[in-house]
């Protein structure tokens, strides 16, 4: 048998497609799209760099040679130097991560018991040392010695076109003590919350025992920038 199919006509298939579009819902979609973007703040940090901007591997600093001497050797016959040149400028990056401000400071890097020391460690003495205008030891080490920071001698460049000198002051002039950080730097909450800049020219002044035999000292410090 053959089967039959019967073809719809024009006037009833119009009208079964009116009924479909009539009893259907189409959604379509917008044309525009909304993107989203999240900055967040970055990580306050300091170190030390060039003038090329680059992070210098081993920074060190150059005290004045001392010759050996039976007498103390304090004020204005202390060995000095400077912390911060244009060759190894102290950075500090804010990148919007100390919107209340920050301080940086600087301390012995082996606390309250750091000496400076040959490179044997058999030679040394003290950074912490106030006892005798650091001339003499009153501390459990045994040795005298003092160094001074005097960050009123320095001065703050920005190398950011957003970031100002407002609310960046130094701090006094400091003899070490115990394990008491000195601070270099202090930035008020009125300072620019987008900040990067550096420091150059920290005076630095050590008091030497009598007596130190003659040979060639360090010690290591260590920057710290802490938000407010």
């Amino acid at each position: 048998m053959k089967k039959m199919v019967k073809s719809l006509s024009p006037i009833v298939l119009g009208a079964l497609v009116c009924f479909l579009l009539a009893n259907s819902q189409f959604v379509l979609a917008a044309g525009n799209s909304t993107f989203h973007q999240t900055i967040n703040p970055g990580t306050l940090a300091t170190d030390i760099r060039s003038a090329s901007s680059t992070p210098v591997t081993s920074p060190s600093v150059s005290m004045s040679a001392k010759t050996f001497s039976f007498a103390c050797q304090s004020g204005g016959s202390a060995s000095t130097g400077t912390f911060g040149t244009n060759a190894e400028r102290i950075y500090v990056d804010n990148p919007d991560g100390a919107d209340n401000g920050w301080n940086l400071t600087i301390a012995a890097t082996g606390g309250a018991s750091a000496l400076w020391a040959n490179g044997g460690a058999t030679n040394k003495f003290d950074f912490n040392d106030s006892s005798g205008s650091g001339c003499t030891d009153g501390d459990s080490d045994t040795f005298g010695g003092q160094l001074t920071i005097n960050p009123t001698t320095a001065t703050t460049t920005t190398d950011y076109s957003g970031s100002s000198t407002t609310g960046i002051t130094f701090g006094s002039s400091s003899s070490f003590s115990s394990s008491t950080p000195i601070t270099l730097v202090n930035a008020s909450a009125g300072s620019s919350d987008i900040w990067r800049g550096y420091v150059t020219g920290i005076g630095l002044s050590q008091t030497i025992p009598a007596e130190i035999p003659a040979d060639a000292y360090s010690i290591n410090l260590t920057l710290t920038v802490t938000a407010l």
